[in-house]
């Protein structure tokens, strides 16, 4: 598969402009009429965009929009219901930037061309069945997606062809978007800054973020550090290792990272030095020598080795986290320091939480969290999931085969929301949290001291206020506006 890349710079770019957040005046919201199209209305209801949309979605911060027509085709307008991009797209998905707004648009056809594209008999299966008897399909499906700026004239970043078959990858469809602050950008692994010249390209083979100030990029089999500017830190390159050869009181203890084809206890590089990091920490190296460990009733130094499941970094710190399993079942949490030194836990004022992928918390116990005569008697913690504020956590408790969920505030030691809901998570604002009574019921929303604010109406309650609900025997949707609790449709 051949992808065709256009990066636009220079005099291409060169279109000065006023970043459109700086001329917003008002924020408007998405309105349903009652015919079921949608316009925009200020927070008063005051019409401001007569309905006109089949959909239409909410402004990004610096007031675009994604509005699609009656033949389902998507567009882009600005808030004075001007065409950004005119409504002929299959789907289009906005990306917020500091002061811009990225469109990722995508357009599909068919062509006949390129004879070795087409389907030799389409209708064959080896199961018998069908009425499509053609020797050839000729018809040759495309997708070209493409990446915009968005102002008053959108600047294509770049632009891809894709062919369309069943051994298309869905990740291949999408560019792989990270928006950053400081309105930097990466565009499957190629950093970018925008600015009102337009896209500008600093470097390529870039992972992800480090710190706040530099970046790891693959170059070959090498890993380098560079900066925000795409400027390689220093001359050092890094390369991958797939063994760690540990020396346990001069006595060598080889450990594989691998655990299987898909996941692996560490990622791990070594210096020109023989130094090994383990990324994405490359501000200190794992110890030498490792001494045994000397703490009553644990697992020797070998042992928490041989029995390694996941080894990570602990930020800001000199210590380095091993998750041991013994017995196939038995974890064992232990952390090793740059000297060498084992220790049960880490000293007070350093934060580090043990996640699996689904983000449950696995180390500090979640007795670290909530007391024991916080939890409600005959219930156990089954689940903890730390939210985007630090101090709050999501718990779900268990009783036998029935589950409660609440909202624990860690700072304050004491239930934002009580575990009386089958199901409670934050909104898109931090002041209000939507809920479920019972398992397939309706949602509702309180606020973030508990109190109910609208009791359970929704089908679906959306974090940015989409709601949908059953009326006249079919789901509608329409924007919920929280702070006046407003429902942004005429009934």
């Amino acid at each position: 598969m051949v992808l065709l890349c256009v990066l636009l710079t220079g005099s291409a770019c060169a279109q000065q402009q006023q970043p459109v957040s700086d001329r917003l005046q008002e924020t408007l919201y998405p309105y349903r009429d009652k015919s079921g199209k949608f316009g925009y209305a200020d927070e008063n209801l005051h019409i401001k965009i007569e309905p006109q949309y089949k959909r239409a979605s909410l402004f990004t911060g610096q007031g675009f929009a994604v509005i699609t027509d009656s033949l389902d085709k998507q567009g882009v307008i600005d808030q004075n219901n001007n065409v950004i991009l005119a409504a002929d797209y299959d789907d289009i998905h906005l990306h917020s930037l500091e002061d811009f707004t990225l469109a990722e648009v995508h357009q599909s056809s068919y062509t006949r061309w390129r004879f070795w594209e087409w389907k030799f008999l389409p209708g064959f299966n080896l199961m018998g069945g069908g009425n499509d008897n053609r020797l050839f399909d000729t018809k040759v499906k495309r997708m070209e997606k493409t990446l915009f700026i968005l102002g008053d004239k959108p600047r294509k970043i770049r632009n891809e062809r894709l062919t369309v078959n069943g051994r298309t990858l869905t990740e291949d469809r999408y560019f792989d978007i990270r928006t950053l602050d400081s309105n930097q950008v990466l565009i499957d692994h190629r950093l970018y800054n925008i600015d009102l010249k337009g896209a500008h390209f600093l470097s390529d083979g870039i992972i992800k973020p480090l710190t706040e100030r530099t970046f790891a990029r693959r170059k070959g089999e090498r890993l380098y550090i560079i900066d925000r500017n795409g400027k390689q830190v220093n001359k050092k390159g890094y390369t991958l290792i797939d063994t760690i050869a540990f020396k346990v009181e001069d006595v060598p203890v080889v450990k594989s990272l691998s655990i299987d084809y898909y996941s692996s206890i560490a990622t791990a590089y070594r210096n020109d030095d023989g130094l090994i990091f383990i990324y994405p920490d490359f501000s200190k190296a794992l110890p030498h020598l490792i001494h045994d460990n000397m703490h009553p009733g644990d697992p020797t130094a070998e042992e928490l080795i041989q029995g390694l499941w996941s080894l990570a970094s602990v930020p800001g710190s000199d210590y380095f986290m091993f998750m041991s399993i013994r017995d196939s079942k038995t974890k064992y949490f232990r952390f090793l320091d740059t000297q060498g030194n084992w220790h049960q836990t880490l000293p007070p004022g350093i934060s580090f939480t043990v996640t699996e992928r689904s983000g449950d918390i696995l180390w500090p116990a979640k007795e670290y969290y909530i007391p024991e005569n916080q939890v409600p008697e005959g219930w156990k913690i089954d689940r903890i999931n730390a939210l985007t504020d630090n101090s709050m956590y999501h718990v779900t408790l268990r009783k036998d085969k029935v589950v409660r969920q609440g909202i624990w505030d860690f700072e304050q030691k004491r239930w934002l929301i009580a575990p009386e809901y089958d199901e409670v998570y934050p909104m898109d604002n931090p002041r209000y949290w939507r809920y479920k009574l019972k398992k397939d019921g309706l949602w509702g929303l309180m606020d973030d001291h508990g109190k109910i604010l609208i009791e359970p109406s929704y089908y679906y309650l959306n974090p940015d206020g989409w709601v949908e609900q059953r009326e006249n025997g079919k789901y509608i949707s329409f924007y919920l506006h929280l702070p006046t609790l407003t429902e942004f449709r005429k009934k």
